[in-house]
């Protein structure tokens, strides 16, 4: 998950820590055009497609990890 929140940091810069549980708009402050040009690039890194529904329904950073680990897992 570090890799997730580092790969965000390069997005933004947030006024708190960004735990697992943060979200993604409220906490982070990923905007729209910044959430799709993250998926795309940790789908890319994980070797799994941009367009996986579990992605598209993230709120918090776990939930992109566990999406992320899920697809790759299923190959």
């Amino acid at each position: 998950m570090e890799h997730i929140i580092e790969t965000i940091l390069n997005y933004v810069e947030p006024d708190g820590e960004i735990t697992g549980d943060s979200l993604l708009k409220q906490d982070c402050g990923l905007t729209s055009f910044d959430t799709v040009s993250l998926y795309g690039e940790l789908a890319r890194e994980y070797g799994v497609p941009e367009d996986l529904p579990a992605l598209r329904l993230a709120k918090t950073v776990k939930d992109v990890y566990e999406a992320l680990e899920t697809a790759k897992a299923n190959g």
